[in-house]
């Protein structure tokens, strides 16, 4: 019987034959000592231990009980099944899955931890999002806190002995975080007093560790306001010695957690800095570095919001399609039995508009799922570019990088939205019932649209900054990256069509590119307005490209498969990328066409009119 949970075939399919990190990554550079049987064999046991050990804490699927974290008197509480599943994940060693040696980790390729999260975060986001900060905050304690206490924390941090956030936000700051209250005085021994307040943090506060290591930014009395005064600091909740002793705390204190839509095994917390002045931080890099210290965290976790969208996306699918094939309701559209006849009912996977929802929520996952994978599979290459002393190389994978981020964060949100959606309307009223878990996907779903960088902002960041860096060139490389495939799939007869759609799609991306820049010139509301839709677009012609990547080894593959379910996956990629690219892909250009035009009725409406 198929997962309810995991892809596992298709996570090995992407990674051993798209991908094909047993030529391009394994054996070479950061990955010398590793080859395709042994990333088979982590993929494998991270799929066991997703679906028996961390799908189970998900509410009970037969009386759907809440599991929740819980707030009194100061102190946070995980549901009790976390207590467990964080011990066992940390004696799997995987938060550090693809950290060095040096700190403790395997030397994994990045792209298969990513791949493992994702059948983690599939299973519990919840839970998930303990774990993942942890690992971005150790990241970033690694890179960038250059103190003698260094290499307790990471090694504290990578263990999972102690916790990590990341605090940024601050009431009434929201989304400006150069609006940010919160303040650090220099001691006299090289500390910092930080006094602030810090809301809607992640794993702000709970019980799985002994210590949270919280990176927060605050500006030094002095310096100037908005984002170029901030600078970044290594707070911890406990206070600790240089051999990792735990002391005394530190004037850190959880006020509250809130009270959510969704993630409710989540601690989303409220924290106070320094109400007792006792709360000492540490400066991380340099002063005034805040924001852009904070930004090689923050990008990480945009990368994994989006690859949470693809995580719920494929748990809401693969539930919506084991459900389809067993709801029986109504009868075959092509039964012919005489009126009056008794004729059985037929799943309804048969009737063809529940169909049209499990083939458009296959075809959205395998692609979101693809433009993750990819995005990861950027940073592996530019790591080894790193190792190899190569800087042109370094440069372009580094590109890759900076285009896709907005793309995988927001599309891969939105769009795991959407699948979400699909699934509770396969359900139909039973999906809106807390008897499924779909309605909990769902809910679960929509914070990874607004958090890290609501989407907009991602559209802002990738229409006011991404485009145009290094002159174009990093977009222009990612176009001039998707040509091969596209050649290939045109010499092939039956996907001909499609990859000229998709071609089609990708030269009108890059057209309305051009024509934007010179918009945000002269009317530069039009491209504003329409930053949210173009960033849809070109996601919609990459996983056009990416379709059209899967679907050509589909073709090679398919006539040497040696077993039906082999040949049944590879007919369902050639069908999947066929469905997204002729209903999905084929629409850009139109839409790209509307998106220039003059219209800025948002703009010229008044405030007024909105609502009379």
């Amino acid at each position: 019987m198929a997962s309810q949970w995991v892809d596992l075939r298709d996570l090995k399919f992407l990674l051993n034959e798209v991908l094909n990190i047993g030529e391009n990554l394994l054996g070479k550079g950061r990955y010398k000592d590793h080859d395709v049987d042994m990333c088979n064999m982590v993929l494998d046991q991270a799929a066991k231990f997703a679906e028996a050990e961390i799908a189970p804490t998900y509410p009970d699927e037969v009386h759907r009980k809440p599991v929740e974290a819980t707030y009194d008197n100061g102190k946070v509480s995980t549901p009790e099944a976390y207590k467990r599943l964080w011990n066992l994940y940390c004696e799997g060693g995987w938060i550090s899955t693809a950290e060095s040696y040096e700190v403790g980790g395997q030397s994994l390729p990045v792209c298969l931890a990513a791949a493992c999260n994702h059948m983690f975060l599939g299973c519990n986001q919840s839970f998930a999002l303990y774990p993942s900060l942890t690992h971005g905050a150790a990241r970033l304690m690694e890179d960038f806190f250059q103190h003698p206490l260094r290499d307790v924390v990471i090694e504290k941090m990578y263990s999972g002995q102690w916790g990590g956030t990341m605090c940024l936000t601050e009431p009434g700051a929201g989304s400006d975080v150069g609006a940010l209250k919160s303040t650090a005085k220099k001691n006299a021994d090289g500390t910092y007093s930080i006094v602030g307040t810090k809301c809607f943090i992640s794993s702000g506060d709970h019980d799985l560790t002994e210590n949270i290591i919280h990176p927060v930014l605050a500006r030094i009395e002095g310096d100037p306001n908005g984002t170029k005064g901030i600078s970044i600091f290594m707070v911890p909740k406990i206070r600790f010695d240089e051999k990792g002793k735990l002391t005394e705390p530190n004037d850190v204190y959880c006020s509250g957690i809130e009270s959510k839509m969704g993630l409710h095994g989540n601690a989303t917390c409220t924290l106070n800095f320094g109400d007792n002045g006792k709360c000492i931080g540490y400066l991380m890099g340099q002063e005034r570095q805040g924001m852009q210290i904070m930004f090689h965290m923050m990008n990480e976790e945009r990368q994994g919001v989006g690859m949470m969208g693809a995580s719920l996306a494929t748990a809401a699918y693969l539930h919506a399609l084991d459900y389809a094939k067993q709801r029986l309701q109504g009868q075959s559209v092509t039964a012919t039995a005489a009126k009056g006849e008794n004729v059985p009912q037929v799943p309804i996977i048969q009737h063809p508009d529940v169909r049209r929802m499990l083939l458009k929520m296959k075809s959205i996952t395998d692609g979101i799922r693809a433009l993750c994978l990819f995005c990861y599979y950027c940073m592996d290459n530019e790591f080894n570019a790193v190792l190899e002393g190569n800087d042109e190389k370094k440069e372009y994978w580094h590109g890759m990088i900076e285009i896709l981020t907005p793309l995988v964060k927001s599309y891969g949100s939105d769009m795991g939205m959407e699948v979400c959606g699909l699934a509770v309307q396969t359900y139909g009223g039973y999906g809106y019932c807390r008897e499924y878990p779909v309605e909990q996907m769902m809910r679960d779903q929509k914070i990874n649209t607004i958090y890290e960088g609501t989407n907009g902002i991602q559209a802002l960041d990738l229409l006011g900054r991404k485009l145009g860096m290094k002159k174009g060139v990093n977009f222009m490389n990612l176009i001039g990256l998707t040509q091969a495939a596209i050649a290939e799939a045109k010499a092939n007869e039956n996907l001909k069509n499609d990859a000229e759609i998709v071609e089609g799609a990708l030269n009108a991306c890059a057209a309305t590119a051009s024509a934007f820049t010179q918009m945000m010139k002269t009317t530069p509301f039009v491209p504003l307005i329409a930053a949210s839709d173009f960033l849809n677009c070109l996601s919609d012609a990459l996983l056009g490209w990416l379709h059209i990547w899967m679907a050509n080894i589909a073709v090679k593959k398919l006539p040497k498969a040696a077993s039906e379910q082999d040949k049944a996956f590879y007919n369902g990629k050639i069908h999947g990328a066929k469905f997204f690219i002729n209903r999905i892909t084929a629409l850009a250009p139109a839409k790209l066409d509307t998106l220039k035009k003059d219209e800025q009725s948002a703009m010229n409406i008044s405030e007024d009119a909105f609502a009379v």
